[in-house]
């Protein structure tokens, strides 16, 4: 898609309809909203358009980075007591390494 052929108007409701489909625990859609519109949002002259746009646009990064660091949180907990052996942990585990080759 190119948004640089989009309006002002038409780029503030892409970047909104982004920013509210992430907000459904999709964050991955959160990071192309920021790629998408961190150039109009930041390194373009300001107006009342782009000022919209930089709002969703900052709430994407920061709703990025929080889910960044849940993730990387439970991926540290989890490998941390899953090398302790404890059960809890085999029952959230789909691979069973049987010590074969």
């Amino acid at each position: 898609m190119d948004i640089s052929k989009l309006t002002d108007v038409k780029k503030v409701d892409l970047c909104k309809k982004y920013f509210l489909i992430g907000a459904c625990f999709l964050p991955l859609v959160w990071v192309v909203n920021t790629f998408w519109f961190f150039s109009d949002a930041f390194c373009k002259p300001i107006n009342c358009h782009r000022r919209q746009i930089r709002k969703y646009v900052i709430g994407s990064i920061i709703g990025s980075v929080f889910w960044v660091i849940l993730l990387s949180s439970w991926e540290i907990f989890f490998q941390y007591y899953r090398a302790q052996g404890l059960v809890w942990t085999d029952y959230l585990t789909f691979v069973f390494p049987s010590g074969r080759v």
